[in-house]
């Protein structure tokens, strides 16, 4: 039986498109967000709670990729990934 879930949606601008986010909460820690325009559903990207990419279904081309995760994470307060683990930063001192 279908059930009442709450989504997001928000727009986003990349290299100068208008986009529609709209943000599908999952069971999982992360979520997906769906990457639309006005007229259809391009891309979906799954975002981890700490802002790890985990994966893209039908993804834009490599150009505008960083971009289009960037909008996303600053639209729906999301953290940048770490590049390092806080143990390589005591290994390093």
């Amino acid at each position: 039986m279908p059930k009442k879930v709450e989504v997001y949606q928000a727009e986003i601008k990349v290299q100068g498109q208008k986009l529609t986010v709209t943000h599908i909460p999952t069971a999982t820690s992360g979520s997906w967000y769906t990457v639309h325009d006005l007229f259809e559903v391009w891309a979906a990207v799954a975002i981890d709670l700490d802002g790890t990419v985990v994966g893209w279904r039908n993804p834009p081309d490599e150009s505008s990729r960083p971009q289009t995760e960037k909008a996303i994470r600053e639209t729906f307060d999301i953290p940048e990934p770490m590049t390092h683990t806080p143990e390589e930063e005591t290994d390093d001192q």
